[in-house]
């Protein structure tokens, strides 16, 4: 018996039924009337009702409600419903206190071993009647056996074995872990070096929000379009060999720059610069300042096409790959975001004539998007400023307007210095002064440096010419930068060069004589219109003073009144028939005798050449040809008109006009 195993089985759960007489009985008992008031007639219409599912009676409202109140106190389910809730659970108790007595029976019993004198107080009396105290014990389980203690000796054996097994794997165990630690210690040691050489260049680096057991670097830009303030991190993940892995997401595609290229009929004359792509184990420093270049290219080209698609659409040609726009009927300017490293890139590096000018225009392109993002700060610092999306940026559009405005600027020089090269071919002591403000600030300036360059790219320095055309007559042209048509002028008067001048002579002639318009020039077309009519106007003022000192006229005549009333003194009775009365034109281009109508004099103006197309200044001059000059008497006398031109007369205009107004009729 000691050698079989002992096992304690769960008891089986009871049936639902009543398992003997005496249960049933005792269930019965429990039921109003007990046992003794139970009858097979009452039974058998118990069974019928719950059969037939009886609801009541539809009967009167007479009817005695007292019967069906008893009644229903019996025979109602919700009666029934009640009885076997509380036979269940009476059922749960019985079975639930005889499980608690044979447990104590069973405790009693193994204590009965030990202790009998405290187990009999517990212990049932008809079990003790039965087995007695003293015949079950647990200490029988663990007492040995003779198979037992032969096998002792192997048992240490083999616990020793497997201690010894045990501990040679802990020392395994223990040195791999020192392997893996010190090549830890190595990695984590070499990816913090390349992190605190980030920080020590000046990124800034930190913990990621979303991650924050992970590091990350900032190199993109604070005031950056909401489009690109995440391309501007990238977390610094640690690679298998210990180096840091910059998972930035644009350098997914490799680096990008924006390249600038000059085109000539189609023919490609000028690249900016690419520099070479980095190798992979390039240093972390250089890595990040080349995630920072490529999201700064990448801001770029998204600010190109949409400042040309909002703004610029009918000037820059915007297409999938590339934007263009035209400098003039022979040179267009392209634009495209390419890959470093690619074939088209590597190839593209060939020497053009261009390339200074592009190289220039991809660093003013960098220098605008910098600027932008500085007035994004300024614009954040005021309290005022309403938030929204931000409209595109000026990046296309100063590039236009410069180009537009130094054709402005070029084409008004040359021809300003084409008409003072005619005046002075004919004798005038003319001249051309060009003045432009400084691009450097003053010194003692306190504007800072960034805001004058700033200043000086978004809008072009104004430019103005000093036209002088006589001593007397002087001009200044007002250059005035415009979006894309290049420039608007405006002319001014200069007060004249001191010398000795008449009394009653105007401050300067061309204030009276050819006003300027009250609006701006539009183009250097209508400028040039309003210079052809002022030099000739000019130039017939300077010399009608010269009319009333030639020998033929009376000295100490005032011209003034001539001059602000051409048709004034005609078969005026108060003048001497003798003396010579001079006045203007009705264009004021030329100086006329009034005695005779207006059918001699001279008259100046600005041609050109019919088959050179050069400028020319022309003088006409309507004059009486002497008998001197026909080589015959004075009979041969007769009215001469003749034309001179410069550049290509040798006589100065002063001398042509004084042998016009001394050869006049009837001298």
């Amino acid at each position: 018996m000691n050698n079989r195993p002992f096992s304690l089985h769960p008891r089986s759960a009871p049936r639902q039924g009543p398992q003997s007489i005496a249960e049933f009985i005792e269930r019965a008992n429990a039921q109003p009337g007990g046992f003794r008031g139970l009858n097979s007639a009452d039974l058998r219409r118990e069974i019928e009702a719950s059969q037939n599912e009886v609801d009541g009676d539809d009967g009167d409202d007479d009817v005695d409600m007292a019967g069906d109140a008893s009644d229903a106190g019996s025979d109602s389910p919700e009666t029934k419903d009640v009885t076997a809730a509380r036979e269940e659970i009476l059922r749960a108790i019985h079975q639930t206190h005889q499980t608690s007595m044979f447990a104590l029976d069973f405790v009693s019993l193994l204590l009965s071993k030990e202790n009998p004198a405290l187990a009999v107080t517990t212990l049932s009396p008809g079990l003790r009647d039965l087995v007695g105290i003293g015949t079950l014990g647990a200490t029988m389980l663990d007492a040995p056996t003779p198979m037992t203690r032969s096998r002792v000796a192997d048992h240490k054996m083999v616990a020793i074995g497997k201690r010894l097994m045990d501990l040679n794997k802990a020392a395994d165990t223990a040195l791999a872990t020192s392997k893996r630690l010190q090549r830890e210690i190595g990695l984590e040691t070499k990816y913090w070096s390349e992190v605190l050489g980030v920080g020590e260049a000046g990124w800034q680096t930190f913990r990621l929000p979303h991650e924050p057991q992970t590091l990350g670097v900032k190199f993109g830009f604070s005031n950056t379009s909401p489009e690109f303030k995440n391309s501007g991190i990238a977390p610094l993940r640690r690679a298998e060999d210990g180096s840091v892995r910059l998972e930035h997401g644009a350098m997914g595609g490799g680096s990008k720059r924006v390249q600038v290229r000059i085109l000539e009929n189609g023919v490609v004359v000028g690249r900016s610069s690419l520099p070479q792509p980095l190798a992979p184990d390039a240093p972390l420093q250089d890595r990040v300042k080349e995630s920072r270049d490529t999201a700064f290219a990448e801001e770029l080209w998204h600010e190109i096409n949409r400042e040309g698609r909002n703004k610029l659409d009918s000037v820059v040609r915007v297409a999938e790959s590339t934007a263009t726009y035209d400098l003039d009927a022979t040179t267009t300017v392209s634009l495209q975001l390419v890959t470093l490293g690619d074939e088209e890139s590597t190839t593209a590096q060939h020497p053009g004539t261009q390339d200074a000018l592009a190289n220039s225009l991809c660093i003013v392109l960098g220098l605008l998007l910098s600027n932008a993002h500085r007035a994004n700060e300024l614009k954040r610092s005021e309290p005022t400023v309403k938030k929204g999306s931000t409209p595109p940026y000026s990046i296309l559009r100063p590039l236009i307007a410069y180009h537009k405005y130094g054709e402005s600027v070029q084409q008004c020089a040359s021809s300003l210095a084409a008409l003072i090269s005619v005046l002075r071919s004919a004798g005038f002591a003319s001249s051309l002064t060009m003045r432009e403000p400084p691009l450097a600030p003053l010194p003692g300036s306190t504007t800072p440096a960034s805001t004058s360059l700033a200043n000086l790219l978004l809008k072009p320095p104004t430019v103005h010419f000093d036209l002088t055309i006589t001593p007397a007559s002087r001009l200044r042209i007002l250059l005035k930068p415009t979006l894309l048509a290049g420039a608007a002028y405006a002319v001014s008067f200069l007060p004249p060069i001191q010398q000795q001048q008449p009394p009653n002579s105007p401050v300067n002639p061309l204030a009276a004589v050819c006003p300027a318009g009250p609006e701006d020039y539009a183009d250097t077309a209508k400028l040039l219109g309003y210079l052809h009519d002022a030099v000739p106007r000019a130039l017939a003022a300077a010399y009608f003073e010269l009319a009333f000192t030639l020998p033929t006229s009376p000295r100490g005549q005032q011209p003034a009144a001539a001059a602000a009333d051409p048709d004034a003194g005609a078969g005026d009775g108060g003048q001497d028939p003798d003396t010579t009365l001079w006045g203007m034109d009705a264009r004021g281009k030329g100086i006329i005798d009034l005695d005779t109508g207006g059918e001699y004099g001279v008259h100046f103006g600005l041609v050109h050449d019919a088959e050179t197309g050069r400028l020319e200044l022309s003088v006409q001059g309507d004059y009486y040809a002497k008998a001197e000059e026909e080589g015959g008497g004075v009979e041969g006398a007769r009215k001469m008109h003749r034309e001179w031109r410069w550049p290509g007369t040798e006589e100065s205009v002063g001398a042509v006009v004084k042998q016009v107004l001394s050869n006049r009729p009837g001298e």
